[in-house]
């Protein structure tokens, strides 16, 4: 029973994580659309475009991954099946 608490604490808080990295990301790409919309310049909106790739590409590939770990779960075996 308590391995089975442990595992649902243990997929809360990857969800919880999950989430709050995304918020994260919105929130600080926001603040420098904001800066770069106050003084246009090539080299802003390429530092915004670096940055939008190095820190959404990472997010994304860990919720793919986690899809796909709730998609495919590790089958129970034994008395605690039920």
């Amino acid at each position: 029973m308590e391995q089975k608490v442990a595992a649902l604490l243990s997929l809360a808080l990857a969800v919880i994580t999950d989430r709050l990295l995304t918020i994260i990301a919105l929130g600080m790409t926001f603040a420098l659309a904001t800066w770069i919309m106050n003084n246009p310049d090539w080299v802003r909106l390429a530092t915004f475009g670096f940055f939008c790739v190095s820190v959404f590409l990472p997010v994304l590939y860990k919720e793919r991954k986690r899809e796909q770990t709730i998609s495919n779960p590790v089958p129970v075996q034994g008395n605690d099946a039920f």
